[in-house]
């Protein structure tokens, strides 16, 4: 079935701005992994899994929240206009403009909706639930700077590039546990996760510039795997299509049980020496099935390019490339409308972004240790890689503070800082991926504001000792009490 003619770069943003839009918090920032102790730690590495008292509780939007930044003015900006329906071909334009300069573009949003934790003799056992959503792009390239570029680009005659992005937003219920072992030199956990998928968008496109005749043309298409609501409109004779989440429709598309998936996390941290520890983790091995509101698109198109617009040189090999031969404008202000559209309804399945993570840690003195982190994110032609060097310091018993410097991505000025309050009722954290964000933003690339709380429920109040953190599974013997008159039981009768 055919559909109407749209413009590809178009087709690609409204995907990608209405994945970007249906969450808004973040995965935690690195700063925090060598504070094993914090709650929320068994998101970096399950074997981390800990609670100091019996119960542990946490609930939105206190259970862990992080609002992260890459690149994002020109996406926000976007992201605005399309909500109030008054985005131009010029923003897509521009969109396009700014990640064809860009090696990569990566977004993880996660918030942890309600997490649980118990300690008992056989090891410490968590329930949580997430809300995920993921963004990667690579649009930079030869073709794409072509084409969307103003300066005097170049490109290779029968070159393909592929235009690789992803998004997906899914909630996760899961089940996490730790061995009990914390004074051990291993420690190893486990947590077993389903996934509801809400919405995907999987970009299968690809293009090359091919010579005809005495000129050339753009060959692009592809297919984009797709699951999201979507409604047609009719305006001015021109059929389109746009997100259906008003009324009804949110709460149907929050709750969507029918596109299910499940995966695992692994990890484990191993004490070399005293001083020194190695921790790693494996996280989201799984996939998700894909089967509701499925309206996959499959594109063909054929764009020409004057030779009168281009200068064309072979080289000795007999590879022809050629050269724009005009600046402060692009192909992309004159190719539009050309691209053909059917729909395909196919079920389809799709992994999960893997992290994996691997932390050293070395312990100066009980108080002060260094870290260092390191994060890689599998994605096929996208994966990318973050590095952290980190000093963690207990200021006092009840506060630490972590910082350093950290690559995330391809962007390499950024000063994570992490804070941890430990309190008789529960936790508080708070941190930001990149201080500099706060300070001097025009030299920021990448920006981020991370916060959560928990606390520790049914706490004995009065108790003269409580349970030590080196030895956790010891316990006061408790009092047997007589229902009628309170007085304590008596273990044996007297004769």
């Amino acid at each position: 079935m055919k559909r109407e003619k749209r413009n590809i770069p178009k087709w690609i943003l409204f995907i990608l701005m209405s994945l970007s839009v249906v969450a808004g918090k973040a995965q935690s920032n690195m700063a925090f992994y060598p504070m094993e102790e914090q709650f929320n730690s068994s998101g970096y590495n399950p074997a981390f899994l800990y609670s100091k008292e019996k119960f542990t509780f946490s609930i939105f939007p206190l259970g862990g929240t992080n609002i992260g930044y890459n690149n994002q003015e020109v996406i926000k900006k976007l992201v605005t206009e399309s909500l109030l329906g008054v985005t131009t071909d010029a923003d897509y334009k521009n969109i396009l403009n700014n990640l064809a300069g860009r090696a990569s573009f990566n977004q993880n949003i996660e918030s942890t909706l309600l997490s649980f934790t118990f300690r008992s003799r056989k090891g410490f056992f968590n329930f949580r639930i997430n809300e995920n959503q993921n963004f990667s792009a690579s649009l930079n390239g030869e073709l794409t700077r072509f084409i969307f570029k103003n300066d005097i680009e170049s490109a290779t005659i029968d070159r393909i590039q592929e235009l690789p992005a992803q998004g997906i937003h899914y909630r996760e219920y899961s089940l996490g546990y730790s061995l009990p072992a914390r004074n051990h030199k291993f420690i190893a956990g486990i947590r077993a996760k389903i996934y509801f998928g809400k919405a995907a968008f999987f970009s299968g496109l690809s293009g090359s510039i091919q010579k005809k005749s005495d000129n050339y043309i753009l060959n692009a298409g592809g297919k984009v795997k797709l699951s999201i609501p979507l409604v047609q409109t009719t305006e001015n004779g021109k059929t389109n299509d746009a997100l259906n989440l008003s009324g009804p429709n949110l709460m149907s598309y929050l709750t969507n049980p029918g596109n299910q998936g499940f995966g695992l996390d692994l990890g484990f941290n191993f004490k070399l020496s005293p001083e020194l520890s190695f921790s790693m983790s494996v996280l989201d091995l799984g996939w998700i099935d894909w089967k509701s509101n499925v309206n996959s698109k499959i594109f063909t198109g054929i764009y020409p390019i004057s030779s009168a617009n281009v200068t064309s040189n072979v080289s000795v090999y007999g590879v022809e490339t050629i050269t724009k031969n005009f600046q402060n404008k692009s192909f992309a202000d004159t190719i539009s409308n050309r691209l053909k559209q059917s729909i395909d309804h196919s079920e389809f399945s799709s992994t999960l972004p893997v992290k994996v993570y691997a932390g050293m840690k070395y312990d100066l003195n009980p108080k002060l240790k260094i870290n260092l982190v390191d994060r890689y994110v599998y994605l096929k032609n996208m994966q990318y890689n973050s590095l952290s060097a980190l000093v963690s310091l207990d200021v006092r018993k009840a506060f630490s503070v972590s910082t350093g410097y950290s690559m995330i991505g391809n962007s390499y000025l950024n000063i994570p800082v992490a804070m941890l309050f430990r309190e008789d009722f529960g936790q508080i954290y708070l941190g930001t991926d990149n201080l500099l964000s706060f300070v001097i933003p025009s030299i920021s690339d990448f920006a981020g504001f991370t916060f959560g709380a928990c606390f520790y429920l049914f706490k004995n109040q009065g108790r003269a000792h409580s349970t030590s953190e080196h030895f956790p599974f010891y316990g006061l013997k408790k009092a047997r009490r007589n229902q009628k008159n309170g007085l304590i039981r008596k273990e044996y009768k007297e004769f």
